[in-house]
């Protein structure tokens, strides 16, 4: 599936088991078949294990038993990166209990993970963990565009659980247009470049952007200006 067609179909998705249904479709063709979505800190359901998951089912149960909901090094390492990445990399060396997680993760069908931090508001941290049954991925290849796939779930399946927004969020043309060339992969020099305006403007433009989209990054706040129609790609 294309990014815009997955964008499109998630952000015109009518239940958070459809969007699921269309993250999984999009996550598969990238050679993951399994995820968990959950939270991990300042959010409604952070007492639960997942929110949303395809992890199987003794895992969870094994994972819950054994007391890693707080001792995952992946977990841990979510709650303080804002950049996704490999399981293996949040291993420390030393740190043979992580390294225990991680192969009994294995000896259970989850390979070759991989992790998305998403941060937002009031220190709010969602974590969504991807591994495959069969193994053999180049995650480092796939991981931008898994983050994106991400991101795009997160903020369909967030907003179909709560209502419409009232006060409408109002991006100035310059903001608008400094979104639209993150969105195609400029950093802040570039964009400076191309918009004849300093490097530094173009800093204060985003930090304007995310507390205006409630974001923490470049990629959270394209995804979200999209899905509310404040930019096309």
């Amino acid at each position: 599936m294309r990014i815009d067609d997955y964008i499109d179909a998630t952000n015109q998705a009518t239940s958070q088991d459809d969007v699921f249904a269309l993250f999984q479709s999009a996550a598969a063709s990238l050679g993951y078949d399994r995820m968990m979505y959950r939270a991990l800190r300042n959010h409604p359901d952070t007492s639960l294990p997942c929110v949303a998951k395809t992890y199987p089912e003794e895992w969870i149960a094994h994972y819950v038993a054994k007391g890693y909901v707080d001792t995952d090094p992946v977990g841990v390492r979510m709650l303080v990166s804002g950049l996704p990445f490999l399981w293996w990399e949040a291993v420390q060396k030393g740190n043979r209990h992580a390294g225990t997680i991680l192969n009994e993760a294995e000896e259970f069908g989850l390979k070759d993970g991989a992790a998305v931090p998403i941060h937002g508001p009031n220190g709010e941290c969602v974590g969504i963990g991807f591994a495959s049954t069969v193994g053999g991925i180049d995650g480092r290849a796939s991981l931008s565009k898994l983050q994106l796939m991400a991101v795009q779930f997160h903020t369909a399946y967030s907003a179909l659980a709560q209502p419409r927004q009232l006060t409408a969020i109002h991006l100035t043309p310059r903001e608008r247009e400094i979104l639209l060339w993150c969105g195609r992969g400029k950093s802040s020099w570039a964009i400076g470049e191309i918009l004849h305006i300093a490097e530094n403007s173009v800093e204060w433009h985003l930090k304007n952007i995310f507390r205006k989209l409630s974001v923490d990054s470049r990629v959270t706040a394209v995804v979200k200006a999209l899905h509310l129609g404040l930019i096309s790609l």
